[in-house]
């Protein structure tokens, strides 16, 4: 490996300047990890059944955002534009957002280090500590010669316009010995010791070697993009949060120098995390001497918060509260639990069954947006094995059923199957993904103690509710409890109920506002939910409506967007905006009299919408035009 000196950065700002935040201001992103399924799927069918493709009659899963991996064996082999076809198929189906994980090294550009004398290579990339930037000596302004800022510096000049979050290797904290969950004081914990490079599965590296990627990624991504958001590719231990936190990219110790005068918190603006709470649902009793068991799935989700509040608790103890340093945006970019119940490392059932998965993801993603986290990437989109056949938790946690070998290629026929998680994820998305969660109005509903639930509010004002009796029974999934919207809130005398399998029944129901019935599955409530067939609006365009000339530009959009029409004569005009479920969300002209010729009228509150695919109809006395429009940031 080379040391220099001194490295110059174009970047003269850090994660630690509140100056330079970027906050996120979207709509919370529902995520999923795509996964491999053989040659009978590629990634562009599988973003087709994630998101939707109206165009190949699939519906989807409800997922708008996906974790990808774009690693540098992987495009030193294919070439660095390999994926931009696939990346521009995603945004077309209004998938955005998405986390790219950035990760192992070519074999020509891997450090041939056994660091600490273990057996393994490093698995790091050689040359972190040449000088990032060299003034476009070499035709690029990093230095080729450090090979991690030229992956960087290639990979986000050409994938920029379609995500903002860069992950910095996937589960570096990735430990089979077991000392990231020691406390301290224990032998070999990483609260008072750095970890081993040995015991770092995916480094083999000292834990400074992964600051300074952090370092590197910093500063090459901001300069390309200064929204962009960088993270540490999902962590799942504290302790290792805390060393990241106390070292700088310091070679020798992680010190504080002229040459490495900050550390690892500097070098990150998201904070990402992964849960997997089955292996946690359990307490020491010292009444019996053992562990109490917690398997079902408010538990779950409890400890799914408790993983994010532990890590948040790191960071404020560093100073990322929000008022010496900025604090970190949440986001989860793996978590699940299985269909199941395998046993763990004891020998004792963990929590798995069908009813469990299904109402854990609903819990969480409610749960997440309770609490800040602004996206939440399910493992995984399909399942790898049937029920039967799976011999661990990890090949049943899919939103559909087994994938390998049921693809569309080459038939071109799309035969996946749901299992129920991925019907209730779609309802739950389908339901509230274009609403902000709403901490007044859910203070508001005074929800019981063993009740749980909350409020969301979409661009128009409308409000919709997730409610449910919180499950307390190990291995249960059994709940109960009633509900009462109390009557400061107004609310109707009937509102509109969605059940968990809403998004394939479509069936929905009129029940009062009061002595509402709630079980453990969650439901959906809506003080009005209108609906236009969409899909019949488009096929049964009169010919009247060509006259009309109707157009969306942009098309797809980020932040501007107008509908242009053309009048041969006077007309009264009506156009709303519709999500891609034909519900009504935004009514922006409202039977306005319009004069002869051709006339833009500017679609608002764009911003306020998250990625995705709507609908803009078109109305006058003669004619209904439909027109797709894709938002995409």
């Amino acid at each position: 490996m080379i040391l220099v000196k001194s490295s110059h950065a174009q970047v003269t700002y850090s994660a630690n300047d509140f100056a330079h935040l970027t906050p996120y201001t979207g709509y919370f992103q529902y995520g999923s990890n795509m996964g491999y399924y053989g040659p009978t799927w590629d990634d562009k069918s599988l973003a087709d059944i994630a998101a939707g493709n109206q165009s190949k009659n699939v519906k989807g899963a409800g997922v708008k955002s996906l974790r990808l991996f774009l690693p540098e064996d992987f495009l030193e082999t294919w070439g660095y534009d390999v994926r931009l076809d696939a990346f521009s198929h995603y945004n077309s189906l209004g998938i955005s957002e998405n986390v790219v994980v950035l990760e192992n090294p070519s074999t020509a550009h891997m450090d041939p280090t056994h660091y600490s004398g273990c057996a393994d290579q490093s698995r790091m990339f050689n040359n972190l500590y040449s000088p990032i930037w060299d003034g476009g000596a070499n035709g690029t302004p990093v230095n080729d010669a450090n090979y991690f800022a030229l992956y960087v510096y290639k990979t986000v000049t050409r994938y920029k316009s379609k995500t903002r979050f860069w992950e910095i290797v996937n589960e570096p904290d990735l430990d089979y010995v077991g000392h990231s969950e020691q406390q301290p004081g224990e032998p070999g914990n990483w609260w008072d010791n750095n970890p081993d490079p040995c015991e770092l599965a995916a480094l083999k590296a000292p834990i400074f070697q992964y600051i300074r990627m952090l370092r590197i990624a910093y500063d090459v991504i901001k300069t390309i993009d200064p929204t962009a958001y960088i993270a540490p590719g999902g962590l799942g231990h504290p302790s290792f949060l805390d060393a990241v936190l106390r070292n700088t990219d310091n070679p020798v110790d992680g010190s504080v120098t002229a040459q490495y005068p900050l550390k690892g918190g500097a070098y990150f603006d998201v904070m990402s995390f992964h849960s997997y709470p089955a292996y946690a649902l359990k307490s020491w009793d010292n009444s019996i001497m053992g562990f109490t068991y917690h398997r079902h799935s408010d538990a779950a989700a409890n400890e799914f918060l408790n993983k994010m509040n532990s890590m948040k608790q790191v960071l404020i103890n560093y100073g990322y509260n929000g008022t010496t340093y900025p604090s970190k945006i949440f986001i989860c970019t793996e978590s699940n639990i299985g269909r199941k119940p395998f046993n763990d490392a004891a020998g004792v059932p963990m929590i798995g069954s069908d009813m469990a998965q299904k109402n854990y993801n609903m819990k969480a993603l409610v749960q997440s947006q309770k609490n800040q986290v602004v996206q939440f990437y399910s493992f995984v989109l399909g399942d790898t094995k049937f029920d039967s056949e799976a011999t661990n938790e990890l090949e049943v946690m899919g939103l559909y059923k087994k994938l390998p070998g049921i693809g569309p290629i080459p038939s071109g026929v799309y035969s996946q199957q749901y299992n129920n998680e991925g019907v209730a994820w779609k309802t739950t998305s389908d339901l509230i993904r274009n609403k902000h969660y709403d901490p007044a109005r859910t203070a508001a509903m005074n929800i019981p103690a063993n009740t749980e639930g909350a409020a969301f509010r979409d661009a128009a004002g409308n409000y919709a509710y997730v409610l449910w009796a919180k499950t307390t029974i190990d291995l249960s999934e059994s709940a109960a409890s009633s509900y009462n919207f109390p009557a400061s809130m107004s609310m109707p005398a009937q509102v509109t109920k969605f059940e968990w399998d809403y998004s394939i029944t479509g069936i929905n129901t009129s029940i009062p506002s009061s002595g509402i019935a709630l079980t453990g599955t969650p439901i959906f409530l809506f003080e009005n939910f209108q609906l236009v067939n969409l899909s019949d609006s488009i096929r049964n365009n009169p010919p009247s409506a060509k006259e009309f000339q109707v157009k969306v530009l942009p098309n797809p959009a980020s932040s501007v967007s107008y509908v242009q029409f053309t009048l041969k004569k006077p007309e009264k005009v009506r156009i709303t905006l519709y999500d891609a479920n034909g519900k009504a969300i935004l009514r922006f002209i409202n039977d306005q009299q319009f004069g002869t010729g051709t006339h833009n009228v500017h679609i608002t509150n764009l911003s306020q919408l998250s990625n995705g695919v709507y609908y803009v109809r078109f109305e006058t006395e003669i004619a209904k035009v439909i027109r797709k429009l894709v938002v995409v940031r």
